[in-house]
Formats: structure tokens, sequence, C-alpha cells
């Protein structure tokens, strides 16, 4: 495993697992798993032919998650399945794992990547990359479907256990459709993994009773594969009754 520090801009931010690995004094750690799989089989497929190196960033961010400086960057086996950084800074971090060639200058698959806070507790990052998939990223507002007003999720009515957005994405000329569902309060979030096809895109708000609002119908919103996150962009959401 080799150290080295590059100039990136930040390109993405969206959740993943983390786990508490351990507790840090002076330096942290940030460890990580990856695998490369299929998200239509959910085999592990391994390491794609000519990229044999996972590079491990770490992207130390301010209190709002922007970028501070550049990003430390770990190199590991790709066949290896797991890395720990070397000792850095505690600090919060914008983590994420890139599928490379030996010498980290081309990319095959860069995943989702998570923030991780290692002020005080060390922490491992997980993820799955797919070789024949990626995912849908958007962010929505509540809107009255009469007034038209900005509404928040508690008077919308968008609120517990049974209550949320949710996103339907049906693959074009087909049945197959694929349903991920949020909190109404996060306001942005990024779907599991889809294969990579054309679809067409439904966003609803929900509760126990049903749907409450149904923003406009998307079409011809293309996943790639390799990991890629297309983003949505902002969707507003008419809820009934205000």
């Amino acid at each position: 495993m080799k150290n080295l520090v590059v100039l990136s801009g930040l390109i993405a931010a969206a959740s993943t697992g983390c786990i508490i690995s351990s507790s840090s004094s002076n330096n942290a750690h940030v460890g990580a798993t990856w695998q490369i799989k299929s998200v239509v089989s959910n085999q592990v497929t391994g390491c794609p032919s000519g990229f044999d190196t996972a590079a491990l960033y770490n992207q130390p961010i301010d209190s709002a998650n922007n970028p501070v400086g550049s990003p430390i960057i770990d190199l590991f086996d790709c066949v290896a399945g797991a890395g720990t950084s070397a000792a850095l800074p505690p600090t919060a971090y914008m983590t994420w794992v890139e599928i490379t060639t030996h010498s980290n200058s081309s990319v095959y698959a860069k995943s989702v990547p998570a923030i991780l806070d290692v002020t005080d507790v060390d922490l491992t990052y997980n993820t799955d990359i797919y070789d024949d998939g990626g995912y849908f990223q958007f962010a929505w507002n509540l809107v009255g479907a009469t007034s038209g007003q900005p509404l928040d999720c508690a008077s919308a009515g968008v609120t517990g256990a049974s209550s949320g957005v949710e996103i339907n994405a049906t693959l074009s000329g087909s049945t197959a459709a694929t349903n991920d569902q949020f909190n109404c309060s996060d306001h942005e979030d990024i779907t599991a993994g889809i294969p990579a096809g054309t679809y067409t895109v439904s966003i609803d708000a929900f509760t126990s009773a049903g749907a409450v609002g149904t923003a406009p119908t998307l079409t011809n919103k293309v996943i790639n594969p390799q990991n890629e996150v297309t983003n949505l962009g902002t969707v507003n959401i008419p809820i009934t009754g205000h």
C-alpha cells in the first residue's frame, strides 16, 4: 500500500453503510471494504481486467460538507476487498473508493461517497460497486396542489413510520420496475442500485392511506453501468388538499 495526495474536486455526496471499528487518539484511520457485483444477479463479479487497484479517497470537509484541501488517497490491491488508510488527521471526511488501473491513472468505477467523522472514533466504509447498474439521485420539495405554496413534511401530513417519499422507476418497454422509499424530511437521497437501462420515473409523497401527491412523470432517464449516479435534479410534489 502507498499513500499520496492529489488535487481533486468533490463530485457527489450520498450515504452508505458505516460501522464503528475502534477508538482513536492523536491519529485516525478509515477502513474500507469493497465488492464488484452484478446488480441483476447480486453475484460478485470480481475486479475487471486491467483495473487491479482500489483507491480509497478521504476528502477532508468542513461543517457544511465542503471540501477542505486535497483528498488523501491510499492504494490497495483490488482483489484484497478491504484496506485501512494510513494515519489521518482526526476530522470529518467524504469517503469513497475508485477501482482503477495500477497507476491510478484511469478509473473503471467509483463508489457512492459517504460522510465519516473520525474525530473521536475510527470508522469503516463498506460499499458494493455495480458493473451493470447505477443509481438515481434526486431532491424534492412539497407544494400545495391548489395554493402552489411550499409545505414542510409535517404540514403536508407526510410524517411517521408509514409516510415518506418514494421513487418508482420502470424500465422502458417492459414492466420491470424498482421502488425506493425515503424519509420526507431528508429532502434529497439516492436510490439503491438499479440495472442499466432507460427508465420512466414517478416520484410521490405517501402516507398510510396511499399517495397524497405525485410529481410530473420523468421519461427517458438513463441508468448507466459501472456504478454511475444519474442526477434527476429537484422535483416539486403537489400535495392534494393544500
